[in-house]
């Protein structure tokens, strides 16, 4: 039995190292990669979230036409509307023979968006041809469908001084033969005949002559 004493002293030794080793791997505070310059180094998979943020969708933006010119039928109304572009700028005029409307405002993202005296607006997309959208004119609304056209089809204008009055004058020419017009001497509609597409209009026994949308549309 005494020669045992020193196995057991040996084995009760090792135990011990071993719970030591164990309780020391427990307590030390954990370890951190760093970099050449010292500095904590950041893990490959947050590196790369950081790095490459997800991508936001883009907006497809509609074409417009840097020129077109529209003329058509509103709905329920019995007037016309005409709508003419240039690079971005854009004018419209609506009448039915006894009221008028001229409005102005840009193309943009396949949609042109006009605006005139009296609240008066104009919505309308663009594409296959037309423009389709809603006109708003003395607080009511039509809708309207407006095909391209083409000259002597379309919008023309004519303003001058005939016998010291301001004479202005619009109209619409469809490609079937429809056109309506209004004639006003200082800002008061007058009777007028509506001339043939381009030809020189009478006020006063006095020609005046019209403007197609290409030779106004600037200085409108």
């Amino acid at each position: 039995m005494k020669r045992l004493g020193p196995v057991l002293t040996l084995i009760a030794g090792a135990a011990m190292a071993v719970v030591l080793g164990v309780l020391s791997a427990a307590t030390a505070p954990p370890t951190q990669s760093v970099n050449a310059q010292g500095e904590p180094a950041v893990p490959a998979a947050e590196a790369t979230s950081e790095a490459s943020p997800e991508p936001k969708p883009t907006k497809t933006v509609k074409p417009v036409p840097a020129k077109a010119d529209y003329a058509g039928r509103v709905q329920g109304n019995g007037g016309l509307i005409a709508i003419s572009i240039r690079n971005g700028k854009a004018i419209g005029y609506f009448c039915d023979g006894k009221v008028e409307a001229w409005l102005k405002g840009r193309a943009a993202d396949g949609r042109v968006t006009l605006s005139g005296p009296g609240k008066a607006s104009v919505v309308a997309d663009l594409g296959g041809g037309k423009a389709a959208g809603t006109l708003e004119f003395g607080a009511k609304e039509w809708d309207f469908t407006a095909p391209t056209v083409k000259k002597p089809s379309g919008l023309y204008r004519a303003s001058a001084i005939v016998r010291g009055a301001q004479v202005r004058a619009g109209w619409i020419y469809l490609p079937d033969g429809s056109r309506v017009g209004l004639t006003v001497v200082d800002d008061q509609p007058v009777e007028s005949e509506i001339p043939e597409p381009g030809e020189n209009a009478t006020v006063d026994g006095v020609e005046v002559d019209p403007q197609d949308v290409d030779e106004f549309i600037e200085g409108f």
